[in-house]
This record gives C-alpha cells, sequence and structure tokens, in this order.
C-alpha cells in the first residue's frame, strides 16, 4: 500500500519470474498463508472484514481507503467461503435500526451514505462503512463472482427490504456495478432491474409515506434509457400498476402503457365533463348579461 518493497519481495528481473512484479507475488504469498490456517474459511474471511470494521482506531484514517481496497484484493483472490461472508454482513446492516426505523435519520439519507464525506467529518456509521467495503470487494471481484448478485439481491435482500431506506441502501450498493453487468452480463442486469422494482413494490406496500420518490424514480428511469431498454417491459409494467397512484404517475414512462395514462387522466376529464355539464346547463340569460354590460361600456369610450 505504500509503494515500497518489503525485504521478502526484492527488486530484481520480473520479466522471467512467475509473478509479473512484488505486488503480485505479496498477495499470492498472503492468500497460501490465510488458507493454511487451521480455521474455517468463514472465520478468515470475517477476521478480514473486522481489519476496517471493528479496528478503526488500530488503521489510519488518511488511508482507510488503501485499506479496503487491500481487502479486497486479498479477499477476492480467495476461494468463495472466504468473500461471501461479505453478504452476511450486508444482511446484517440490512436490519439494523438505522434502516428499518424511518425516524432513526433526522437528515438526509444520501449524505449518511456518502462515506467520504462522513468519514472527513467523524460521522461515519457501521452502515456506511459496510457500503465502502463492499464497494471494494466488489470492485476487485470478477464477473463471475459478481454473478451472484441477482440471487443475493433476488433470493435473500428482496425478502428483508421493507423501509425506503433500505430500497435506497440496495440502490446505493449495486448501482455502480450496473455498467459493468451491462457490458459483461446482460442476463444478470435484467435480473437485478427486475429485482429493484420487486422491492419497490414490497415498501410501497409497507410503507404509508414515502419521501424520496423522485430520486427513486430517476434512478429507475436511469437505469431504463442507459441499461435495459425494454428488455424487461413486460415484467415491470405488471409491477408499476400495483403501485400507488403517485409513484404509478411518476413512472408512467417506463412502459409507456395506456393503461398508466388513462387512470392518471381520469380524474381531469370526469371533473372537465362535470364542468362542460354545468355550465351547458346554465341558461343563455347569463351570457346575454354578462355582454350587454360591457357593449355599454365601450360605446360612451367610443364616443368619447
Amino acid at each position: 500500500m505504500a509503494g515500497k518493497s518489503p525485504g521478502p519481495f526484492p527488486n530484481c528481473d520480473w520479466r522471467f519470474n512467475e509473478f509479473p512484479n512484488p505486488a503480485a507475488h505479496a498477495l499470492h504469498v498472503t492468500c497460501v498463508e490465510l488458507m493454511a490456517l487451521t480455521v474455517p474459511g468463514k472465520d478468515v474471511g470475517n477476521a478480514l472484514l473486522n481489519v476496517v470494521l471493528r479496528s478503526q482506531p488500530l488503521v489510519p484514517r488518511e488511508n482507510i481507503t488503501a485499506w479496503m481496497n487491500a481487502i479486497g484484493l486479498v479477499i477476492t483472490a480467495l476461494p468463495e467461503p472466504y468473500w461471501i461472508v461479505l453478504h452476511d454482513r450486508i444482511v446484517s446492516v440490512m436490519g439494523s435500526p438505522t434502516l428499518t426505523t424511518e425516524t432513526a435519520w433526522a437528515g438526509c439519507p444520501f449524505a449518511l451514505l456518502d462515506f467520504t464525506a462522513c468519514h472527513q467529518s467523524y460521522s461515519e456509521m457501521n452502515c456506511s462503512y459496510v457500503l465502502a467495503l463492499a464497494h471494494a470487494v466488489w470492485h476487485h471481484s470478477s464477473i463471475g463472482q459478481l454473478s451472484l448478485i441477482p440471487k443475493f439481491l433476488s433470493e435473500t435482500l428482496k425478502p428483508v427490504v421493507q423501509t425506503e431506506f433500505q430500497l435506497l441502501y440496495v440502490y446505493h450498493l449495486v448501482g455502480p456495478f450496473l455498467q459493468r453487468f451491462q457490458q459483461e452480463r446482460t442476463r444478470c442486469m435484467l435480473e437485478i432491474g427486475v429485482a429493484f422494482y420487486e422491492m419497490l413494490q414490497a415498501v410501497d406496500q409497507h410503507s404509508q409515506h414515502l419521501h424520496f420518490m423522485d430520486p427513486i424514480c430517476d434512478f429507475l428511469y436511469h437505469i431504463k434509457y442507459m441499461y435495459t431498454g425494454d428488455s424487461v417491459k413486460e415484467q415491470v409494467e405488471k409491477i408499476i400498476m400495483t403501485l400507488r397512484p403517485a409513484m404509478k404517475l411518476r413512472l408512467r414512462f417506463i412502459t409507456h402503457s395506456s393503461k398508466i395514462e388513462t387512470s392518471s387522466a381520469a380524474p381531469p376529464s370526469s371533473s372537465t365533463t362535470t364542468t362542460s355539464s354545468s355550465a351547458s346547463a346554465q341558461p343563455p340569460t347569463s351570457s346575454i348579461s354578462v355582454s350587454s354590460p360591457s357593449s355599454t361600456q365601450h360605446t360612451p369610450m367610443s364616443v368619447g
């Protein structure tokens, strides 16, 4: 992390070496030593995550991102039992009172999920630490490792998501990797898009009020026009039709469905119908009485 070669890795001609550079050699021997430990891989993975999540006083604050990237490099180079524990940490954060209680966050949740700003102001929370560490780990993961995320969303996180804060946390968690999914695993991208709408449906059913409908809809429109297009139109349209009217009205351009447009335009049409009927029911004498004073007022002005 400091850019220096330690003693066991002297500078040499790496062109004919098994490893391309000292960093790759150090990563390989570190993984070998970790796999040689006489403890389960799950315990080793949790210990690696705890270096950042529970040993903050021992980690320099100015180098916290470098430590997270180092953990991401090491843990993704290990077999699945070592790095799959990150999913358990995410599930524990999703069930924490910070995300399940809507009154826990007095301010804007987008500011609290900004790890850099919170870390600099000494106001970071466990949810922001896990979010930043998950980004570091998934950034160094192969596409094969990332391919487990759609299953993780649909089978593990979707039954848990019931509040608006949990939904925003999931969007922050997976959002940075949508471009990679779209380029390398289009099928996974489509599955993630449908899972996002299914989570929104669950939140819409369990929440009495939604305070961040506009940012949520902006994110869903971004996914449609940048990644999925109309590939998930049929699945998404069925979900949108079950949402509350305010959310349905905001998402009416996702599917361009005539049903949504008709339902949203129905109240104004009924009001205009009643207005026109009431206007037609008025006697014609009212129009004459209105026009006659205007004519009498304009006559003296023209003469003068």
